[in-house]
């Protein structure tokens, strides 16, 4: 794009017959927003692609109702906006954004709900559906001293508090909800308290007011609406127990809170519609369990901002969530006493996540850097497709219809997600033959027929090869990330990938950015990637423990080859700075050597096929820079159609070339 381009940018291909469809370059790309559900007056965020561009003004419509939209809180990839006061309770709302450069609006995937709001936020969540805390706040129960309660608390230290704050938050609900607010002490926990929907409790502040826990699930919350904890610790004092635990709930919220696990297992926060994490504390040491922090998987509509975590083991894992925002968190794996953890450890996990963004966070070591050269361990943002019950199948198209595909030889692989049910991101992707690069979200299956969301734009025939799969990874944005210390940096790995940014993040100390896109016929699994674009990120590395890379590879682990892996990646404008003398390293597979480079590896079985087949098309390397790289960039077998425009290596006097 020409720094001077400016208007709707728009190109048609043509062969001498025919033009094809128009593909507008600079048009906004709805991703998604980081609520299911908006009230009016709230505030919300707009996540995608060419959001805010120079010299054109955005507009955002909710429902057909323009949102005021705050420039100075917005950039390309995120619009910050406060819903119309207009809206009201409805179960679908269409949500849309034009750049106002010409190219006209971009529907939001996903119709979202829509609720009545006073615009009010009283516990500064940040988010559109905060306003329905209003009555909740304004009511408050003062669980020592309330004349109602029977027995309240003391939160002296040594009596149990469980059963009076089970007792006030019990009142309260019944009551018409509220706020219970504990004093300033410490309040021992020794059996589960079940949180209450229209109830929020509140201490004096983080280690001001302690609940002290010594029994499994301290506090409890399933398929509550409208609750929330706030100004409080949480500490385990008994080891290997259960944590918190919030899951299938509805509008919920922690704020302010100090997590102390000590040792307990993770946190188990899954399933959730709509809720805020902000401003807490997640302290997870080395624990004989090797258990992590915490689990969001399956949460829709996550916030989980201005966050510290300190963890040993595990990872702090984000599998399946969506429509989510990940911001300004603080991330911190404890080396100090485990750098040869026995267990696998990784710093955030995105497995099969779809409408995420993943923005400012600061990910590091304590008592790093990451000494260990084990495989599969130390990364720092991962996606990575896996576990025992496996989505991608693979087939040879028989027949095919506008909305259909049909192979009679297969038996699609429906039982990680059961009989009837289809998660939304579940998808089928044309990889060879007639129709490649087409890829359908999959809305139904009737024996060896798939039915596709849209019509293709070409139907596939006998000559096409098709996969299926969760995505691992789609309409995601993992930007202005700070990592350090860490074995290796952001991998996608081997699993499906669509419509991913990787932008304008650092690495120092700690690899650097790996895509693999994968093939094994005997497990059946096919694993594309399309529309990834990989720019501005800066990689430095100088201490001859981890290389310097971003790397995209094929990796066919049988023969023969069944079709493209990768189609329009995008490497821009990244900076590489590599160690004297280079450092490589047989563990990392491609990311074990420094510099840039594409290519297909061969792995596993004999591969005596031809190793010259296209598997990888179109990749983009322009204006790249590479320092100290014995090799800068490098393009291997399996590569066709790969731009190289303005990329420059250089070497200093210390380094030979």
């Amino acid at each position: 794009m020409p720094a001077t381009a400016s208007g709707a940018l728009i190109v048609r291909l043509g062969n001498g017959d025919a033009l094809g469809a128009p593909i507008k370059l600079n048009a906004a790309t709805a991703f998604h927003l980081d609520t299911t559900q908006l009230a009016a007056g709230g505030k919300f965020r707009v996540f995608g692609r060419n959001l805010l561009l120079p010299g054109y003004t955005p507009v955002v419509k909710v429902d057909g109702w323009a949102a005021a939209i705050d420039g100075a809180a917005s950039d390309e990839n995120m619009l910050v906006a406060t819903a119309p006061l207009r809206l009201g309770n409805k179960a679908r709302i269409a949500v849309s954004v034009d750049n106002g450069n010409g190219t006209g609006a971009s529907l939001m995937e996903r119709p979202i709900a829509s609720a009545s709001g006073d615009g009010k936020d009283p516990f500064g969540l940040g988010v559109g559906w905060a306003s329905a805390f209003s009555g909740i706040a304004s009511r408050v129960l003062l669980a020592a001293s309330d004349q109602r309660l029977q027995r309240p608390v003391k939160c002296n230290g040594s009596q149990d508090d469980s059963k009076g704050l089970q007792e006030a938050i019990d009142l309260a609900n019944a009551t018409g909800g509220g706020t219970v607010w504990l004093p300033e002490g410490t309040c021992r926990l020794s059996a589960t308290v079940q949180l209450k929907s229209n109830v929020v409790v509140q201490g004096a502040g983080p280690r001001r007011t302690v609940l002290a826990y010594d029994a499994n699930y301290p506090l409890l919350g399933r398929g509550v609406s409208l609750a929330g904890l706030r100004n409080f610790s949480l500490r385990n004092v008994a080891g290997t127990i259960e944590s918190a635990l919030l899951q299938k709930s509805d509008r919920v919220f922690f704020s302010n809170v100090v997590f102390e696990i000590n040792g307990g297992i993770q946190m188990f926060l899954t399933e959730n519609l709509n809720v805020v994490i902000d401003h807490c504390e997640f302290l997870q040491p080395k624990n004989p369990r090797e258990s992590g922090p915490f689990v969001l998987s399956g949460s829709a509509g996550l916030v989980f901002t201005h966050n510290r975590v300190v963890f040993a083991n595990g990872n702090p894992n984000f599998g399946g969530v969506h429509d989510a925002y990940v911001g300004d968190n603080h991330i911190s794996r404890d080396v100090r006493d485990n750098q040869h953890s026995k267990g696998v450890v990784h710093s955030l996990t995105l497995d099969f996540a779809h409408r995420v963004a993943v923005v400012n966070n600061v990910l590091d070591v304590l008592g790093g850097p990451i000494v260990n050269k084990r495989r599969n361990d130390g990364e720092t943002i991962l996606t990575e497709g896996g576990g025992g019950n496996r989505t991608e199948n693979i087939g040879y198209v028989k027949a095919a219809t506008a909305l259909t595909l049909t192979d009679p030889d297969v038996v699609h692989k429906v039982r990680p997600f059961g009989a009837g049910e289809i998660p939304e991101n579940y998808a089928v992707a044309i990889v060879a033959g007639t129709g490649t690069g087409q890829t359908r979200r999959v809305v139904g299956y009737n024996n060896s027929t798939l039915t596709v969301d849209h019509a293709w734009d070409i139907v596939p025939d006998a000559s096409s090869h098709y996969a299926t799969f969760v995505w691992g990874l789609e309409k995601t944005l993992i930007k202005g990330n700070t990592l350090s210390q860490n074995a290796r940096g952001i991998w996608l790995y081997q699993t499906a990938v669509k419509d991913v940014d990787i932008v304008s993040n650092t690495i120092t100390e700690g690899g650097g950015i790996y895509l693999r896109t994968a093939q094994s016929l005997k497990d059946r699994l096919f694993t594309p990637m399309y529309g990834v674009k990989v720019a501005n990120n800066t990689i430095f590395n100088s201490s001859s423990e981890w290389p310097s890379y971003i790397h995209l590879a094929f990796v066919r682990m049988d023969e023969p080859a069944f079709g493209l892996g990768a189609i329009g990646v995008e490497i821009r404008a990244n900076t590489l700075q590599a160690n004297r003398p280079n450092v490589s390293l047989n563990e990392e597979e491609s990311g074990g050597v420094e510099g840039f480079v594409v290519r297909a590896r061969f792995e596993g079985e004999s591969q005596g096929r031809s190793k010259n087949q296209t598997r990888l098309l179109g990749t983009i390397f322009q204006d790249n820079q590479c320092t100290d790289c014995n090799v800068g960039l490098l393009v291997r077998e399996g590569a066709q159609g790969t731009v190289l425009d303005g990329n420059a290596n250089s070497v200093t006097d210390l380094q030979k070339p």
